[in-house]
């Protein structure tokens, strides 16, 4: 169930049973203020997996501003087969051991998506000039992005095509469902969603209904300046660096905060800059306002004076501050760590050393070294794992205390393994170029700048050359058996967990974006599948998979292990009949780290 609070907080509204109801926030009866959903393989008000899942828009409803209208998503499921997942470890069967999901496979049809529009009190409902999804085709509208209300009442939308190399942002009438498109985003490679955003609501002249929006178009997204005829008067931040947020607009001074990385990838900062094209050039008007190295997450007063920052660095725990939006300067330590906290003392955690690579054309890589203590395990070369995710959106190298507070990297090192972690090519907070490798070739470049990653160790004397393993979940998984069955050579041992192991059996919206679809590029299809790959492998293996994993779905596993069983190749499995993507019960977990560890350890 979700909830909402009204506005003006008087009402709370909620889905249940597939249909939008409203309820007094001080009591009365609750009202149905949607109908026809139920039990016809619609929904009223949800979002849609892929809306959940790679969108990241959690919600399928949006009250107006005034509390009066509620805006929302009707998502017809009538296009896409269900898939089903047996529980195989309940004393059942039949329905009560089974799970049904409206999973869309890439290359084939989506859900359909229309917005409408409902009284708060309940009525007609008036439907908004679109329709998204149900075609397995190039669709020009093929997945509603992004929903929110303008101050003034119209509703906007972003919507993206099919291949994701065009966003539109819409606006729509909400008593005619008319639409004017405002402005439209276009990329080759292709168009990341996010939310750098703002609609000016307090300029006047020129500027009166323009906005702030953030765009990639040079390759590291930036925010740029819309007058109030969506003409692009130009940037506000330039640079090889991105925008991540924007965290504030003060319109009255002419101020825009955000973070991002101008002080470096490996960092998040907060920023403001003038809500002026002009003082943008040369970013001389860019002034940082967090000071402390490391990664910072804020959030503003609504007066526009103070903020919050969430700080946290390789070093440091996180702490929370308050401080002033003029200069930076703290007010207030709202949260401090204990200075002698003896659970923090008794785990022992040494930060990771940051290490800087370069590849033989230029381009930077970063990496994480755990190192055994010399004292207890000698001098090196030592036995390495390699920690891995090594796919998009994800960072796993950066000066953070998530980086610091990996139990299992560690504790394998303090078992005398160096533990290494590499952000590849294809992983995020680098620009659109170095995360674009990887299109229409998933498998390729990534999987080499792990391997260069393990050359560069093994030079430098870090590493045995004959004891290196690799390690990842999801599609840290997949890369582990990529490198394993590519590079033979180099890696010995390989866990993989949850591993995509063949593209046509993720969903659309992901996969699509990276490798377009099955029926366009067949072949990269079957040259990124681990099973193109079986035959090369000769270290260990070994496969973990919980068996209702909605998500990377048990079949990845299966037809794996088809494979190397067909290749008599040799490998080690560990199921959780009862998990899901990563194993959450205490002992299953402790079961899986202990296996992991015995295993790498028995092999290294």
């Amino acid at each position: 169930m979700v909830l909402t609070l009204s506005p003006d907080g008087t009402e709370i509204a909620y889905v249940q049973d597939d249909e939008l109801w409203v309820v007094s926030a001080v009591d009365g009866e609750p009202r149905q203020i949607t109908f026809g959903a139920a039990g016809t393989g619609k929904t009223h008000g949800l979002a849609e997996y892929i809306a959940q899942e790679e969108m990241d828009r959690r919600n399928g409803f949006w009250w107006s501003p005034d509390s009066q209208l509620i805006a929302f998503a009707e998502v017809d499921t009538s296009s896409v087969p269900v898939y089903r997942i047996a529980h195989l470890a309940k004393a059942s069967v039949g329905k009560d051991a089974e799970e049904e999901h409206v999973y869309p496979f890439a290359g084939h049809a989506n859900v359909k998506v229309r917005l409408g529009i409902v009284p708060a009190t309940g009525g007609p409902v008036k439907w908004m000039d679109l329709s998204c999804g149900g075609s397995d085709g190039n669709k020009e509208e093929e997945y509603l992005a992004r929903v929110m209300w303008l101050p003034e009442g119209k509703l906007l939308a972003q919507i993206q095509n099919r291949a994701q190399t065009v966003l539109n942002l819409v606006q729509f009438d909400p008593r005619t469902g008319r639409r004017t498109l405002m402005l439209v985003e276009e990329n080759l490679v292709w168009v990341t969603l996010h939310d750098c955003f703002a609609p000016l609501q307090k300029a006047s002249g020129h500027l009166a209904g323009g906005l702030i929006w953030g765009s990639e178009r040079t390759g590291f997204r930036h925010l740029y300046l819309y007058d109030g005829r969506m003409r692009c008067l130009g940037p506000l931040t330039s640079g090889e660096w991105m925008v991540e947020q924007v965290a504030g607009v003060d319109e009255k001074a002419g101020l825009v905060y955000f973070t991002g990385t101008k002080d470096g990838p490996l960092e998040t900062h907060l920023y403001v800059t003038g809500l002026s094209v002009e003082g943008s050039k040369g970013n001389q008007g860019i002034k940082k306002l967090t000071q402390a190295a490391g990664r910072h997450a804020v959030v503003l007063d609504h007066h526009l004076k103070r903020f919050i920052d969430a700080h946290d660095s390789l070093n440091s725990p996180p702490t929370v501050l308050l401080c002033s939006l003029e200069d930076g300067a703290v007010l207030c330590k709202i949260y401090e760590p204990p200075s002698s906290d003896v659970r923090v003392q008794r785990l022992q955690q040494t930060p990771p050393e940051i290490v800087r690579l370069q590849r033989d054309d230029g381009t930077v890589l970063y990496g994480a070294l755990y190192r055994p203590d010399a004292s207890v395990f000698g001098k090196p070369p030592y036995r390495t794992v390699v920690s891995v995710y090594g796919g998009p959106h994800v960072q796993t190298v950066c000066n953070s205390w998530m980086t610091t507070v990996d139990m299992r990297a560690q504790y394998l090192s303090r078992k005398g393994i160096l533990v290494w972690k590499l952000d590849n090519r294809g992983s995020s907070r680098r620009g659109l170029a170095f995360e674009a490798q990887i299109k229409h070739k998933m498998g390729t470049v990534e999987v080499d700048d792990q391997a260069f990653g393990v050359q560069w160790l093994i030079e430098q004397g870090l590493t045995d050359a004959w004891k290196v393993g690799i390690y990842g979940w999801s599609y840290g998984g997949y890369m582990a058996a990529m490198a394993l069955a590519r590079y033979p050579a180099i890696f010995r041992v390989a866990v993989a967990g949850a591993a995509v192991t063949f593209w046509e059996g993720y969903d659309t919206h992901y996969t699509e974006r990276y490798m377009g679809s099955p029926q366009e590029n067949a072949e990269a299809y079957k040259t990124s599948s681990v099973m193109h790959w079986v035959s090369g492998m000769q270290g260990e293996l070994m496969l973990v998979h919980g068996m209702i994993d909605e998500n990377v779905h048990f079949r990845h596993t299966a037809r794996l292990i088809n494979a190397l069983t067909g290749a008599s190749k040799e490998h080690g499995l560990m199921l959780f009949p009862n998990e899901r993507h990563m194993p959450r019960d205490l002992k299953d977990r402790m079961y899986m780290e202990e296996r992991i560890f015995k295993f790498l350890d028995r092999n290294l």
